[in-house]
């Protein structure tokens, strides 16, 4: 396995177990700590030397390589941190019942905004990190937070508040095998019109699956976005009600539908990442579209047979544009944190431009930052398809609080399509379940 393909899975199971501020220096709340963002002076990493910080976090790739680099950490800046870690559902759980309660233990969390951004402003969750970020005496002239991208700091703002700072990022990725498409005289399809005539013609002898994308119910939303930006749809309007029930969105279904019905896997349905990466690994797949989180899996020659034939590129452009998508998982701080100013050097040490390289290159965790260099043996084709891509990624979920409903309500009229049935009506339907579901939340 190449450290920049385990580096790519990484991408996504990276959870951001890093904070924004600690009250620890001055006079708040009676502990002798002055407000972090009223801080002054010059800024020095030993500020809050002495505190102990709580980092709550899923498992996964980043959180356990940052694990291993804490003693580092804890000599530069005297603070403590005890990180704790569960499977992503006992995570959540925990950080709902805490997170409601109040408590004060937690002081930086992990989050996927495109998850949980509009229902934790709504709560209140997020520490806004603006003013921690803006203090001279408190960021390090060396972070250089402009290296994230315009990009990826807008989907760590909502209303007007910095909630989170990214720590893995995935870019949707077309994956490909070079081998196939030279024996039936291919090139990589730069449209979905191409895409659909290269599936066919792979298609055709039953040698190999010609495509395949996920037609799992919610798992598929995240991967239906690119088809739906590119037909010209968008998944909401500017007052948060379902935007693609146009005739453009029920296009961008009907081809995503279609493609997976003709050219794609028995079951595309049924098929989440897991099914299709088992199926690519296995040689059964030419072409397949998923998160670059995959990449590592795909490259890894003790997994798969066709880690010496794979290739890598952006997602074919539709009739309407090129516009690519990514998820990712941030880290964010607590409003209740006793120790935001610790937490904000804690994160800021855990998302410096050193760290997320160091990540990239030793532990194949991709973290977002546009400086950041690769692994010598990471696939040029990946590095390309990669930053080309993230410079003009779109978020793969809608902005609304209640996430996980509306992706099976949009996941349901992906089904209809894959399996032939009516996707006008079915769009339809999801839409006007989108906003039945939208406005209960509100």
């Amino acid at each position: 396995m190449t450290s920049t393909t385990t580096r790519t899975t990484r991408i996504l199971a990276i959870l951001l177990p890093a904070a924004l501020l600690t009250g620890a220096c001055g006079s708040n709340d009676g502990a002798g700590q002055e407000n972090p963002a009223e801080a002054t002076g010059e800024f020095d990493w030993q500020r809050y030397s002495g505190t102990e910080i709580r980092v709550s976090s899923l498992q996964f790739p980043w959180q356990e390589a940052i694990a291993e680099r804490l003693p580092e950490f804890e000599e530069l800046t005297g603070i403590t941190v005890a990180l704790d870690a569960l499977p992503e559902e006992q995570f959540r759980q925990r950080l709902q019942v805490e997170m409601t309660s109040g408590s004060e233990d937690i002081d930086v969390f992990a989050t996927s905004p495109q998850n949980d951004a509009a229902r934790f402003v709504q709560l209140g969750w997020y520490e806004d990190l603006n003013p921690m970020l803006s203090n001279e005496s408190l960021t390090s002239p060396d972070y250089d937070f402009a290296d994230f991208g315009e990009g990826l700091i807008e989907s760590q703002t909502y209303d007007g508040q910095l909630v989170s700072l990214p720590t893995v990022v995935e870019t949707q990725i077309f994956f490909y095998r070079p081998s196939v498409l030279e024996q039936y005289d291919l090139e990589v399809p730069g449209t979905i019109d191409e895409l659909e005539s290269a599936a066919a013609t792979i298609s055709e002898d039953g040698e190999v699956i010609g495509w395949a994308a996920r037609g799992k119910r919610a798992a598929a939303v995240t991967q239906i976005a690119s088809f739906l930006y590119n037909y010209g749809a968008e998944f909401i309007d500017e007052d948060g009600q379902a935007a693609f029930d146009t005739p453009e969105g029920v296009e961008a279904f009907q081809t995503y539908g279609d493609l997976l019905r003709e050219y794609g896997p028995a079951g595309s349905a049924n098929n989440s990442w897991e099914e299709l990466l088992a199926l690519f690994q296995q040689g059964q797949i030419a072409m397949w579209a998923d998160n670059s989180g995959q990449v590592a899996s795909v490259l890894d020659p003790e997994v798969s047979s066709v880690a010496d034939d794979v290739e890598f590129a952006p997602m074919p452009a539709g009739p309407a544009g090129d516009a690519q998508t990514f998820f990712g998982w941030s880290a964010a701080i607590s409003p209740e944190s006793q120790e935001k100013g610790a937490s904000w050097l804690f994160l800021q040490w855990a998302t410096s431009p050193e760290m997320v390289e160091e990540l990239q290159v030793e532990a194949d965790v991709v973290g977002g930052r546009e400086s950041a260099e690769f692994a010598d043996d990471t696939p040029e084709s990946f590095i390309d398809a990669f930053q080309s891509s993230l410079a003009r990624s779109r978020s793969q979920l809608p902005g609304v609080i209640p996430v996980p409903e509306v992706r099976d309500a949009i996941g349901q009229a992906i089904v209809v399509s894959i399996e032939g049935g009516d996707v006008e009506a079915a769009v339809s339907t999801a839409a006007e379940e989108f906003n039945r579901i939208v406005q209960a939340q509100q």
